[in-house]
């Protein structure tokens, strides 16, 4: 089983398409099984699998079914372990074919106390590390998985800093803006800096006592003492923009394809350090994203992986071509995605 997490410090990239449709693709046409974990407040992963008329049932005011809130419960009681409230969307109740987590916009809550778990991390206080580990107590329970993919939210804060401390790879799905070039710098930076801040605070708790059986402490609470072994950049896509239409035919848009064209250079300066060894620069393309935004409201609305849209779904005329052409993505980027993951467990 391994854990990967879509992120990228900027919104608008096409992260949520991308994740819950590759999920889809890699459960309904290559047999994997897949666990969707939305840790994003916004809950769009969430919104798109599940149906409208559903939603009562998990944000009602009386809910009958859970959402990765209720698995921070205790935490949020003060307790230092995370609950295990099984899995509350099975693949048989949703048309994507994969087991969802769905998420909750109380997590902005839960970004708070990992933000006090953090700074009591520092300050040597051992519940607060096992609270940020939190993570390593789910992995127990998603062992039947071929993946856990985690979708979370643009934000730098803490939620999204204890999930990379613990999540094999990250996947970043790009925009084809300069934003998306200034995102990456501080993905690279960030990640170099709070890792480097972890590493300090579990030397300065082990010297702090020197009585402190740390190994044991680690092994029984499932504490992740080397992160150089995680958060291991996997891959990234860059989403098309839609070009210009004229007499003459379609023209690229300069800005853009500028962008493009130094998009892998940069990449490569600012996370090629966390490329996991065996791992070739060249390879860690995995697609480009289609401009297909005729067709993503039918998704949404039918519920649907964009690559099973039919005429049931809505599709109509010119769209049937737009579905093809995602098709061919999603099999492009499934196989390199496949590929990538081998070459690193190989």
């Amino acid at each position: 089983m391994e854990v990967v997490t879509f992120f990228n410090n900027k919104g608008g990239v096409g992260k949520t398409t991308t994740v819950v449709n590759l999920a889809s693709y890699l459960s309904l046409e290559m047999d994997k099984k897949i666990l969707l974990l939305d840790l994003d407040p916004q809950s769009n992963s969430t919104q798109l699998i599940i149906p409208e008329e559903r939603w009562d049932n998990f944000y009602g005011e009386s809910p009958s079914h859970k959402t990765i809130f209720n698995f921070f419960e205790e935490m949020d009681a003060g307790e230092p372990r995370l609950v295990n409230c099984g899995i509350p969307v099975k693949e048989q109740d949703n048309s994507y074919g994969i087991d969802l987590i769905p998420g909750h916009p109380k997590l902005a809550i839960i970004d708070d106390l990992m933000s006090r778990s953090w700074n009591g991390f520092l300050g040597q206080d051992k519940g607060e590390l096992r609270k940020l580990n939190w993570l390593n107590q789910l992995k127990l329970w998603a062992i039947e998985y071929d993946f856990v993919f985690i979708d979370v939210g643009p934000s730098l804060g803490a939620l999204n800093r204890s999930i990379l401390l613990n999540t094999d790879y990250f996947l970043t799905p790009m925009g084809s803006d300069i934003f998306s070039l200034l995102g990456v710098e501080n993905i690279g930076t960030w990640i170099t800096r709070w890792t480097d801040l972890y590493h300090d605070g579990l030397s300065n708790m082990q010297k702090s006592d020197e009585g402190f059986d740390f190994k044991s402490f680690s092994e029984r609470y499932l504490i992740n003492t080397d992160v150089s072994k995680y958060c291991k950049f996997i891959g990234y896509s860059i989403q098309q923009y839609s070009k210009r239409k004229f007499k003459s035919g379609i023209r690229p848009v300069q800005a853009y394809e500028k962008v493009i064209k130094e998009m892998h250079g940069k990449i490569i300066k600012y996370l090629g350090k966390f490329v996991p060894e065996g791992l070739k620069e060249n390879e860690i393309k995995l697609g480009d994203i289609p401009y297909v935004y005729s067709i993503v409201p039918l998704s949404q609305t039918s519920n649907t992986p964009i690559f099973n849209l039919d005429y049931k779904s809505g599709v109509r005329g010119n769209q049937t071509s737009s579905v093809t052409e995602y098709t061919k993505f999603i099999n492009g980027i499934a196989e390199k995605f496949l590929e990538n993951i081998g070459d690193r467990n190989e």
